[in-house]
């Protein structure tokens, strides 16, 4: 019997009526996640770090290819069980332990939300002011780094993804399906448009990329950065793929959908950003100000809207959706999804996003590779339980009793909260001993592998013993 403090109406196991998802939704939902403004700005940001094009297309193949594997791994129980993210974390952190794995991928999430409810809330206050000129006054008035009239339009944005969540996932797989789209025609566009004006892709190409100082850790913290994009994704994959009709629709779905979209709308990144270059003497990473110097405003006004309705598409499921169920996890009896949802939005204000976005720098090795390295261990923990360790076998019950099988210690799993520190110190010794600098600025790679090796390496003996005294 489940107990209360440990389930509710948002974390139980999805019912069969529930499991309406085809490949075909999986597949929009990656496109209407991946073709939105961050994308872009990853993009974007390495050309402006000095990045080639064709250097910039090759990681974002070879780094969503990575990031694809723990996405479909950790898919799996959330198809076969129904269960989410919080819940699946209890069989290898024990059933209380499995706040810290979920509070380390809210945190990650709250700030991915914050970001995009920023670039939301610029993009609202851009089209407001075509309708209202001389808005932008209310900006002189600035409140921790942020103009008055911007504060207002990222409220705004965030109430709107708040209530699109309120909706349901029913909706919102609905959403995606013409969201997505809508938003690759805007890009293509976008991309002719300014290849065009900047006189063909011959000028575009050889606009950009120089040899920066240590190229090789430009090249090797951009690959992180694209994992690192989704690498919490990479966790709470389960939240999605419970609602799947069966393995088949899910693996499909986001085989086709995640490496094959993410590199096609990084193109259209690269050459628009590229081309900026040409038109106006320097690069402008961020697709808000581009879409600022299209010379006609009825078609920039559309641009904006076209840029709104990107950023729900991605930001509802891939940034609300999954803390809402990490913060109520913390305390299912109090926290539904929705107040987990109000907590994530809280959260996302008080960190004042628009400083995570500050430069191309910091975008790039500050936030997306920190988002990287804390989140790489934990992946590799929960697949080497799931798939090594336990072969895929899971007791549902047990994940929702204090008794059951993954209780360990007081409802803590001593071994892989070790592992988890030690896997986290390793890929970190680079900031203190230059020889393992590589570890370094590999985390993701690193953190993945030492914590699912010591994990296996401490949780082995136990398989020799009865299945409930395994856990």
């Amino acid at each position: 019997m489940a107990e209360p403090k440990l389930e509710n109406h948002d974390l139980r196991p999805t019912t069969e009526a529930a499991r309406t998802w085809t490949w075909v939704h999986y597949a929009a939902l990656w496109v209407g996640m991946a073709h939105c403004v961050p994308t872009w700005l990853m993009a974007g940001s390495m050309i402006a770090l000095g990045l080639t094009w064709w250097q910039v297309i090759g990681l974002m193949a070879v780094g969503n290819l990575i990031v694809l594997v723990p996405v479909v791994l950790n898919s799996h129980p959330g198809t076969k069980y129904g269960i989410p993210f919080p819940v699946l974390a209890r069989a290898s952190f024990g059933t209380h332990g499995a706040n810290i794995p979920a509070l380390f991928r809210g945190l990650i999430a709250v700030g991915w939300f914050g970001i995009q409810v920023h670039i939301g809330g610029g993009a609202l206050f851009s089209l407001l002011e075509y309708v209202v000129p001389g808005l932008g006054g209310l900006n002189r008035t600035e409140l921790f780094g942020q103009g008055l009239g911007h504060w207002l339009s990222f409220l705004a944005f965030l109430w709107l993804n708040l209530i699109v969540l309120r909706h349901g996932m029913e909706r919102l797989k609905r959403f995606e399906l013409w969201a997505a789209p809508l938003v690759l025609v805007f890009a293509i566009a976008l991309c002719f448009w300014s290849v065009q004006a900047a006189g063909g892709l011959g000028p575009v190409v050889q606009a950009t990329g120089h040899t920066p100082p240590e190229p090789w850790k430009l090249v090797t913290g951009g690959l992180m950065a694209v994992i690192g994009f989704w690498s919490t994704l990479a966790l709470n994959a389960p939240d999605f793929s419970r609602f799947a009709k069966s393995q088949r629709d899910q693996t499909l779905g986001q085989a086709l959908g995640l490496p094959t979209t993410m590199v096609a709308f990084s193109v259209l990144a690269v050459f628009t950003t590229s081309a900026t270059a040409v038109l106006y003497g320097k690069v402008m990473w961020d697709p808000l100000e581009i879409v600022r110097h299209i010379p006609s405003p009825p078609l920039a006004a559309l641009s904006l809207v076209i840029i709104l309705i990107a950023t729900v598409s991605v930001n509802v499921p891939a940034n609300l959706v999954s803390p809402a169920y990490d913060f109520s996890n913390l305390a299912p009896r109090k926290i539904d999804m929705w107040r987990g949802a109000l907590i994530t939005a809280a959260l996302a204000t008080v960190i004042m996003p628009w400083r995570l976005m500050a430069t191309a720098a910091t975008y790039v090795t500050g936030w997306l590779g920190t988002s990287a390295d804390l989140l790489g261990p934990v992946a590799g923990i929960l697949i080497a339980d799931y798939w090594i360790f336990r072969r895929t076998e899971l007791s549902v019950d047990d994940l929702y009793r204090e008794d059951g099988a993954y209780r360990y210690t007081a409802g803590y799993n001593g071994r892989a909260i070790v592992a988890l520190a030690l896997a986290l110190v390793v890929s970190q010794l680079g900031r203190w001993l230059e020889p393992m600098r590589w570890l370094t600025d590999i985390g993701w790679i690193t953190g993945f592998v030492v914590g699912g090796l010591i994990y296996l390496a401490l949780q082995r003996p136990r398989a020799l013993q009865p299945n409930l005294e395994r856990a």
